[in-house]
C-alpha cells in the first residue's frame, strides 16, 4: 500500500500541530503505547504521561539482547529534558549558587558534562552568558565516537522478527543509525556547536578513549589544569553521580544536577512540544502522532533536523501539504517581522 509522505524540517511540524486537535504519541512497535498526551491549553499544551518505567521496561524485556535499541525510560526522560518540558529538580538550588559563583573574586566558566549537552541545557536556558561556556574536547571526542554506528541487514532482520508490531517501518533504519548514533548526531553534536559558537574550547590533556570513566577523568584532570594556568575556577556541571565522585575526590567544583520522573511533565509551551516531539522521533527512530507517522531516521535523510511525515489520513495530508507550500513560498520571500 502507497502512503502520502513528506519531508519537513522539525519546525515545520507546527503546521501538522495546528491542524489537529487532542494530540496522542505512540510508539508504533509494541501494542498500544502510549508515552503521553497533550491538548491545547492557554496557549500551549496539558500533557498526560501515559507510561511508567515498568512499561517501558516491560516490552524492551521482549527483544532480548537488542533490548538496548529500544526505547527505555531514560531516553523519555532525557527527551522531556532535552525539549524543555520537565527540568532538573534541583534546578532552584543551583540558580541560587549561580549568584554566589558571580560574586566571586575569580573569574568562573561553567562546563557542561557529556550527559548535560545531550540535555541541551546550555541552550533551552537563559541562565548563561555566552563568555562563560567552557567545553573540554573530550566532550566532543566522546560524541563523535558514537556518531557512526549504523544497522546492518542482518540486524534489521533480527530485529524485524522480534516486533510483533508494525515490524515493516524497520525497513527505513537500513544503513542507518543505531539509537546511540541518532542521539549524538541529531541531540548532542546539534547542542555541542551551538554551544562552541560563543564558547571557550579547551584541549583534553590526553586524547580519550572509549572507557567512559578513563574520559572522564581527563575531564576532570583538564579543569585543574586549566584552573591553575588561568587563575580561575571552572564548574562542572553534571547529572552522573560517578563524575560528581570524581570531582569531589580531584577536588574540581561541580554541580550535580537531579533528573526529574516523566510523570512531572504536566505543561509545555508549543515550542517545547515540538522539540519533544524532535526529541523522540530522532531517538525512538519512529513514533505515531495521532494518524501521522514520524521518522527520525530513515533511508535518504540528509540533515539532522530531517523528519519523514508518513500520513494515514488522506485528508490530513491534503491539508498539510496545502499549508506546507503555502508557508514554504512565504518563507522563500524573506519577510521578516
Amino acid at each position: 500500500m502507497n502512503f502520502s509522505e513528506e519531508v519537513v524540517t522539525s519546525d515545520e511540524l507546527q503546521i501538522l500541530l495546528n491542524l489537529v486537535d487532542e494530540i496522542s504519541v505512540m510508539y508504533p512497535l509494541y501494542p498500544h503505547f502510549q508515552p503521553f498526551e497533550a491538548v491545547p491549553e492557554n496557549g500551549g499544551y496539558r500533557l498526560k504521561i501515559m507510561q511508567g518505567r515498568a512499561d517501558f521496561e516491560r516490552y524492551q524485556s521482549h527483544f532480548d539482547h537488542l533490548a538496548d535499541e529500544m526505547p527505555s525510560y531514560a531516553d523519555f526522560q532525557e527527551c522531556l529534558l532535552a525539549g524543555g518540558v520537565i527540568s532538573y529538580q534541583n534546578l532552584q538550588e543551583f540558580e541560587e549558587m549561580l549568584k554566589s559563583y558571580r560574586n566571586l573574586k575569580k573569574r568562573v566558566y561553567f562546563c557542561p558534562d557529556t550527559n548535560v549537552i545531550y540535555h541541551r541545557f546550555i541552550t533551552s536556558s537563559s541562565l548563561f552568558k555566552p563568555a562563560e561556556i567552557l567545553l573540554v574536547e573530550t566532550t566532543r571526542e566522546e560524541i563523535e565516537a558514537s556518531l557512526n554506528m549504523k544497522y546492518t541487514p542482518a540486524l534489521i532482520s533480527e530485529m524485524k522478527r522480534m516486533a510483533k508490531y508494525q515490524n515493516f517501518l524497520l525497513d527505513e533504519f537500513l544503513n542507518r543509525r543505531m539509537k546511540k548514533s541518532r542521539l549524538a548526531a541529531y541531540i548532542a553534536m546539534k547542542e555541542y556547536r551551538e554551544i562552541r559558537k560563543l564558547a571557550i574550547e579547551i584541549e583534553g590533556v590526553e586524547s580519550s578513549a572509549d572507557d567512559k570513566e578513563n574520559n572522564d577523568y581527563i575531564i576532570v584532570k583538564t579543569l585543574r589544569r586549566f584552573e591553575k594556568e588561568r587563575f580561575a575556577m571552572p564548574v562542572l556541571l553534571t547529572a552522573d553521580r560517578q563524575m560528581a565522585d570524581i570531582c569531589e575526590a580531584e577536588g574540581i567544583e561541580y554541580f550535580h544536577f537531579s533528573i526529574p520522573h516523566a510523570v512531572d511533565a504536566d505543561y509545555c509551551s508549543c515550542r517545547s512540544l515540538i522539540d519533544l516531539i524532535y526529541s523522540l522521533a530522532s531517538v525512538f527512530g519512529v513514533i505515531r502522532l495521532n494518524s501521522v507517522v514520524v521518522f527520525g531516521e530513515f533511508r535518504g535523510k540528509n540533515r539532522y533536523d530531517e523528519l519523514k511525515l508518513r500520513f494515514l489520513d488522506d485528508r490530513l495530508y491534503d491539508d498539510f501539504s496545502k499549508h506546507l507550500r503555502i508557508c514554504r513560498r512565504l518563507m522563500k520571500l524573506g519577510i521578516e517581522n
